[in-house]
Order: C-alpha cells, then sequence, then structure tokens
C-alpha cells in the first residue's frame, strides 16, 4: 500500500483508498452485501453478467475488465434475473412475489406486476420473446404475454407441481418449459396452455434453449455419490453444449462433460467459493463460467480454456 493511503472495508462490500492528508476517495472493489446472491444471467451478445441480490440490488458487470457498470436498487429482495434472448429486456423476481422489467440500457423499470405474495425462485423469457415464466415457491409457474407493451396478462399458470420450484428452461420454439422442483422431479408443460407433457417420446424430441436443470437424464451424473450430504444446488449447459457446469452447497464448481448419463462422472472441480454456490451461468461465448455465493456474497469469473 503507497504510504499515506489508508483502507477501508464498509459493510456494503466496498474497499475504499482514502488519502491519509487530503481524504481523498479512490473506490478499488464494490460488491454486494447484507444477503446472498440468488440471481445470476450472461448477456447474450455481450460480455456482460447481471446479478440479483437480497441486498436489494441488480448489478451490472464487465467480464472481461472485471468492473461494475452499474447498479440499481429494486426495493426489495431480488431473487432471479433473466435477459431476454435479443438482450434488450431485463426480468427480475423478488423475495416479495413482485417482478419487474427493465429496459437494459438504461436499466429503468418498464413494467411491474405482483401476482403472487411469496418468492419467485426463476424467471425466463420465452426466445421468441412473446412470453414471461414466472416460478414461485408457491409450487407455482406463471405464464404471461409480454409482447404487447407494459400492460402484462398472466395467460395461465401451471399448478400441478408437488414443490417450489428450483429452475426453469424454454424449449427452442418457445413452445415448452421444464421445471425442477424440491422434491427432486422434473415435469414438462406446453406452453401458453400450461398442459402437463407425460409422454416421453414427446419430451425427448424437444431441443431445449437452455439447460440449468439440476435434474434429468441427461445430467445424472453430476451427483456425487453422498448426494444427500452434498446437495448439487445449480447447473447450466455451456452453449456449444459440450459441457455442463454445477455448484454445489461445499462452495464447489464442477465441470463435467454433458451428456452426462453415467452415474458418479468423472469432473474437474474449483475451489473458492465458501458454502452454498447459488447460481453458475456460462457467457455469451463460453470464455467464462460465472457464479454466485450465498454466504460469502461473491461472484466469481472462471476462464475457460
Amino acid at each position: 500500500l503507497p504510504q499515506g493511503k489508508i483502507l477501508v472495508g464498509t459493510k456494503d462490500g466496498e474497499i475504499i483508498e482514502v488519502g491519509e492528508k487530503n481524504a481523498a476517495c479512490n473506490l478499488l472493489l464494490d460488491s454486494h452485501a447484507r444477503g446472498g446472491i440468488w440471481g445470476l444471467t450472461a448477456h447474450p451478445t455481450k460480455e456482460i453478467c447481471i446479478t440479483a441480490s437480497e441486498d436489494a440490488t441488480i448489478r451490472l458487470w464487465d467480464l472481461e475488465d472485471k468492473k461494475l457498470l452499474n447498479k440499481v436498487c429494486v426495493g426489495a429482495a431480488a431473487r432471479c434475473v433473466s435477459f431476454s434472448a435479443d438482450g434488450e429486456m431485463l426480468a427480475v423476481g423478488m423475495k416479495n412475489g413482485e417482478f419487474l422489467l427493465l429496459l437494459t440500457n438504461s436499466l429503468k423499470v418498464w413494467a411491474k406486476k405482483r401476482d403472487r405474495s411469496i418468492a419467485l425462485q426463476d424467471i425466463r423469457f420465452s426466445p421468441d420473446r412473446s412470453l414471461l415464466a414466472v416460478a414461485s415457491v408457491e409450487n407455482t409457474v406463471d405464464v404471461y404475454d409480454v409482447s404487447g407493451g407494459p400492460t402484462l396478462s398472466r395467460l395461465v399458470y401451471c399448478s400441478d407441481l408437488p414443490a417450489f420450484i428450483l429452475q426453469l428452461d424454454f424449449s427452442a420454439d418457445s413452445c415448452h418449459i421444464q421445471v425442477s422442483t424440491g422434491a427432486y422431479k422434473r415435469q414438462v408443460f406446453e406452453v401458453p396452455s400450461g398442459k402437463s407433457v407425460s409422454d416421453q417420446t414427446i419430451i425427448d424430441r424437444i431441443t431445449w434453449a437452455t439447460w440449468t436443470s439440476i435434474l434429468g437424464d441427461e445430467v445424472l451424473g453430476i451427483w456425487p455419490r453422498n448426494a444427500d450430504k452434498a446437495e448439487v444446488s445449480c447447473a447450466c449447459v455451456s452453449h456449444g453444449g459440450l459441457n455442463v457446469a454445477t455448484g454445489d452447497d461445499f462452495g464447489l464448481v464442477k465441470l463435467f462433460d454433458f451428456p452426462c448419463t453415467e452415474k458418479f462422472a468423472k469432473h474437474k472441480r474449483y475451489l473458492g467459493h465458501s458454502a452454498h454456490v447459488t447460481n453458475i451461468r456460462f457467457s455469451h461465448e463460453d470464455k467464462y463460467v460465472i457464479s454466485t455465493g450465498r454466504d460469502d456474497c461473491s461472484v466469481f469469473v472462471w476462464k475457460c480454456l
């Protein structure tokens, strides 16, 4: 540290360099604080990502320069976040059941809606940007029409679910969603009808736009032998479809081949987080993996070699 400088750490997760004589401040590090980071989404065409935290902020990060570009207070603990396929819109789900749609360029609120009074777990735009699926702790997935402007109309809700929702993904044609639940059961629904799909031959023919489910034959091998002691909390398949990255309750980030159909599959593991990795994503060209933590309130960026 240069002579005459003082380092100050704040409860908001900032590290500030202060001049001893003139009190000039230089912000060295800005981060989330006061609550875990649960929401994470990577931009579809740029090396940037958004994180959403229980500290009631969402933050825009530059993955190349490892810098905070912008932050917005959303007024309540934020639990999930997702870019639209064109990157122009951002959906944020909150712990109080409300969700927001923001314009990515300005992070200004474009629309807001609240049909639930309990935490939202995941939120996703359909690839064609006409639908928005909102998953909650109330064992439901609400599907909204977002093609008609800021007036959001709920088309249907999928309620035949045995437990709260962990993750959801849209199919590439925007006609289906897959839902993984806290009962460790994966289900598929037609949208916007909300009809449950049980025919496995139909499910096997679906091409998924994203895969973040920790459940399914395709990711069977991500579960360790002592799975009851080391729960896998999050997963993400790379855009190239060759790898799946996971986070678990031990703070480990792991990398597997995809599909991962053999039990207890070989993998590479990476240390750094404290207990409970909350979310994980590949950047748009699979150059980086981004992971978020609950107890450490940290965002990690891993370079894919």
